[in-house]
């Protein structure tokens, strides 16, 4: 997966348009990632989780199982790419986050590996995009 130039730049000082721009890719770059689980459009949400006087961006793939984010850390440095487990549509929290690295989701293979731990995680099926 080839991800957007904005992912790895200082937005420390970003304003408003680059925090609309990031979300755009983020939502974009999640889009794929469900797409390429093959989940039912039914089965899951794309949420932009911007609260007001907050300028980090946090957007979310949600599956009744399965969060994956794409967070602005606090810094201010690029972005990072996590996910985490979750207990049925009521758990907003999950469980602990596993970050994993844009470089390697650069590759091939790296993408491929992280689609298959997701797979694991959320107990998604192959087939039909449904839970196992």
């Amino acid at each position: 997966m080839k991800f957007p130039r904005v992912f790895y730049t200082d937005r420390s000082s970003a304003n408003t348009g680059a925090k609309a721009v990031l979300e755009r890719h983020a939502t974009r770059v999640l889009r794929r990632v469900a797409h390429d689980l093959r989940l039912a459009a039914h089965s899951y949400q794309i949420v932009n989780d911007s609260r007001r006087g907050n300028t980090s961006v946090r957007v979310s793939l949600r599956t009744e199982t399965l969060f994956v984010d794409v967070v602005e850390p606090r810094c201010g440095s690029g972005v990072a790419l996590s996910f985490r487990t979750r207990r049925g549509r009521e758990d907003l929290t999950g469980g602990g986050e596993n970050h994993v690295s844009l470089q390697q989701l650069e590759t091939k293979g790296g993408y491929r590996a992280m689609l298959e731990g997701l797979r694991l995680a959320g107990g998604i099926d192959l087939k039909c995009g449904g839970r196992r």
